[in-house]
């Protein structure tokens, strides 16, 4: 009877362990980060300029990474003027140096006075356009890219204004990078019961994270920029509180080691 009563506490210590280990597919991994890719456009004197995207590429470190489009690919560049922005697409990153954003144009058409014509892609819009950033992508962090593009200056003929016989696409896009959130991160050097860490905002929860019961490795992610207050609590009633964390867009901020108490 005693050899049962312990087999079934190892079991039920194991089924816990195990639960606490298991992880929300839908929630970002702490290792990565997230790459936001927003469009807008200039004004142009067109009805129309509608722009089927195909692929979205980000170089980390060195690889190419494929970012997320929206479902619907097509857009109408004009919908997009005058400060308004869509979100072209979005997708969780590894953590590592950008370099470079490559953007797939697959097919283009250009609507003049209710009439439609094809714009012609030119070979490097359909391999790839290439744009040059420089940024570190932190584990935690949210990255906004903004591609600004200018249809009005994208767009020529190749014949009088009065009387084209057709109409070409040169891309004229401008690229900006933006950090938006960024994490907070520790390590508890007493993990066994199981602690729970919680990022709070004016007495709200913001996030919580599941403490490593192995490494004792905690990490709150994707954190508006502001001030956060730090809680962490086990299932043996030991905690640790912190008031006043500093939370800036595009960085970590590691609280070092912790002791529960």
């Amino acid at each position: 009877m005693q050899n049962l009563k312990i087999v079934t506490l190892v079991l039920l210590l194991f089924l816990i362990n195990l639960s606490s280990c298991e992880k929300d597919p839908t929630e970002p991994s702490i290792e990565n980060g997230t790459i936001i890719v927003h469009l807008t456009d200039a004004p142009a004197d067109f009805d129309a300029v509608n722009i089927t995207f195909s692929e979205i590429g980000a170089h980390i470190d060195s690889d190419w990474v494929t970012i997320d489009l929206q479902k619907d690919s097509t857009v109408n560049l004009l919908d997009w003027t005058n400060g308004k922005f869509m979100i072209l697409g979005q997708s969780e990153v590894p953590a590592g140096h950008h370099t470079q954003v490559r953007l797939k144009i697959k097919a283009a058409e250009i609507i003049i006075d209710n009439e439609t014509f094809p714009l012609e892609v030119p070979s490097g819009a359909q391999s790839g356009l290439k744009f040059g950033l420089n940024f570190a992508i932190h584990p935690g962090s949210t990255y906004e890219l903004v591609l600004d593009f200018d249809a009005c200056k994208s767009i020529f003929t190749t014949g009088p204004k009065n009387d084209p016989k057709s109409y070409k696409l040169k891309p004229h896009i401008r690229v900006i990078s933006k950090a938006v959130s960024g994490a907070i991160s520790g390590t508890v050097t007493n993990p066994e019961d199981m602690p729970v860490a919680y990022g709070r905002q004016n007495s709200d929860t913001t996030t919580s994270a599941t403490v490593d019961t192995l490494n004792g490795f905690f990490m709150l992610s994707f954190l508006p920029e502001g001030s956060y207050t730090v809680s962490i609590e086990d299932t043996a009633g030991k905690a640790f509180h912190q008031e006043n964390v500093t939370v800036n867009a595009g960085t970590t901020n590691d609280l070092g080691d912790i002791t529960l108490q």
